[in-house]
């Protein structure tokens, strides 16, 4: 577990800037997803 924390660092500080924006369009699309309450009769 500690090695691969490690590398996840690693390549984390090796991302350039296009890998973080497509990592935070990622992160909001998931967020936005869950929020949505997948499944669920609400309306938002």
């Amino acid at each position: 577990m500690r090695q691969f924390l490690n590398e996840l660092v690693r390549y984390v500080e090796r991302m350039d800037v296009q890998q973080w924006v497509f990592l935070l369009v990622v992160v909001v699309l998931l967020g936005a997803f869950c929020l949505r309450g997948f499944g669920s009769r609400s309306q938002y």
